[in-house]
């Protein structure tokens, strides 16, 4: 039988143990950089120093735009593929990395030439428009977590953007 002290103790390190256990876990979740090198492949640094090295999915060529959430807990970047009628790369998938290992990915076959993470901290916002041609942009504000559809405007000379959608208009787009 243990005395109550014996008792007492054994409660304290296992919770000492948790605590330490769960902080741990927590920072090596915590993404501090997020740079595409030399060679064409994503570096991503956690604050623990350890280094991921995502593989590139089916046909993907490529990253671009890498970059980490506010709270870095989520890091993201643009998958690139072949594209049959351009001599480069097409940005056609946001890819989005949270903390525990899980994936979002937010495509709809149109390329994503911009993306951020919206200033709620929840979203990101994308913009596309077609590889030629002069067509209008299209704008989507995701939910980070599930990748869900929040809001969506397309783009003309008359649309004045929300809010939420000027954080990835083009530098020469002055307008609203």
């Amino acid at each position: 039988m243990l005395h109550v002290w014996q008792r007492n103790s054994v409660v304290l390190l296992v919770g000492v143990a948790l605590a330490l256990g769960t902080r741990l876990a927590c920072a090596q979740g915590v993404y501090r950089q997020a740079e595409i090198d030399s060679a064409g492949r994503l570096r991503i640094v956690l604050s623990n120093n350890r280094v991921i090295w995502p593989p590139r999915d089916s046909q993907q060529v490529g990253f671009e735009k890498a970059a980490i959430s506010a709270d870095h807990r989520v890091v993201g970047w643009l998958a690139l593929y072949p594209n049959c009628c351009t001599s480069y790369p097409v940005p056609l998938k946001l890819v989005l990395r949270h903390a525990d290992g899980r994936r979002t990915v937010i495509s709809n076959e149109l390329p994503i030439w911009q993306w951020a993470f919206a200033a709620d901290g929840r979203s990101v916002v994308i913009r596309q428009a077609p590889v030629h041609g002069d067509a209008p942009m299209f704008y989507e504000l995701h939910e980070i977590r599930t990748g869900r559809l929040v809001a969506a405007i397309q783009k003309d000379s008359t649309t004045t953007l929300p809010v939420w959608a000027r954080v990835v208009r083009p530098r020469s787009d002055s307008s609203p």
